[in-house]
Parts: C-alpha cells; sequence; structure tokens
C-alpha cells in the first residue's frame, strides 16, 4: 500500500477492486444497508482486511472488538442489510483454505484490537477520509495482520 494513500483513496480502490462483490453497492439496497456497509468497508480498509472468508472473519473480530458497533448493532446491521447471502459466494475448497487459517488467528486479533489506544468510531469516519490511512493507525495504534 502507497505510504501516503488516504483512507478515502484506500476506499476506492478497495471498491474498484471488488466492485463484481459488493451486493450492498446495488442501487436497490437499503439507506440502512448503504449506511451500514460503508463503515464495514471502511473497516476493511482500515484494518487491512480482504473479502475472502478470512478477511471477513477478520474484519469481524476487529469490528466486535475494535470499533464502537457492539455486537447487537453488528448483527442487526448484517439482518438488515441481508448480508448473509455473500457467504454463498464461498465455496467448499474456499472455506477449507481459510476457516482454520481464521480460527487461528482469532486470539491475536483480539489482543491487538484490545491493544487499541482508542476504539475506530464506527459511524464517524469523514472526518479521517482525508488522512493518511498509515496516519490513522499510528493514531489508534492498530496493528493489522499480515496476510
Amino acid at each position: 500500500m502507497e505510504r501516503n494513500l488516504t483512507l478515502r483513496q484506500g476506499l476506492e480502490l478497495f471498491r474498484k477492486e471488488y466492485q463484481d462483490h459488493l451486493s450492498h453497492d446495488k442501487a436497490n439496497a437499503s439507506i440502512e444497508a448503504k449506511t451500514f456497509f460503508e463503515s464495514h468497508d471502511i473497516v476493511h480498509v482500515l484494518f487491512g482486511c480482504d473479502i475472502s472468508l478470512y478477511g471477513e472473519g477478520v474484519v469481524k473480530i476487529w469490528t466486535l472488538f475494535g470499533t464502537t458497533l457492539g455486537f447487537w448493532k453488528h448483527i442487526k446491521g448484517y439482518q438488515d442489510a441481508n448480508a448473509y447471502d455473500l457467504s454463498k459466494e464461498f465455496g467448499f475448497a474456499h472455506i477449507c483454505r481459510n476457516i482454520f487459517r481464521f480460527l487461528i488467528a482469532i486470539p491475536t486479533i483480539i489482543f491487538r484490537a484490545k491493544q487499541m489506544s482508542k476504539p475506530w468510531n464506527w459511524d464517524e469516519f469523514e472526518p479521517y477520509l482525508d488522512t493518511p490511512i498509515v496516519q490513522i493507525r499510528r493514531e489508534f495504534n492498530i496493528n493489522i495482520l499480515k496476510s
């Protein structure tokens, strides 16, 4: 990743790279779903997660332990957005390649989330959009996992 890449630029690159897989970006998605997934996509970029089963799992743990969203709002956001359809895209081989890697990573993610200097504010990311990602990670003490 480019050293001075801003959060906005990172989000644009993320959406471009995964445009065929981001169903919540479609016109028929509700305002609630679009709002939820705007924050969700920001978290993908901030915590360096792709959209594989591993990446989705990692971003969920980071979200639960490293953001202000909380468990029940997290569950409700996925229900409201009907986001469980994404899991249908993962084939058996993909699941086998990613599930154990994810399960082994959970304690490390929780530990790193607890080491953050403050939680990432799920709903208040706008002030950070033009800030370099490396600077945000430094401010929040975010130590992402290497893929």
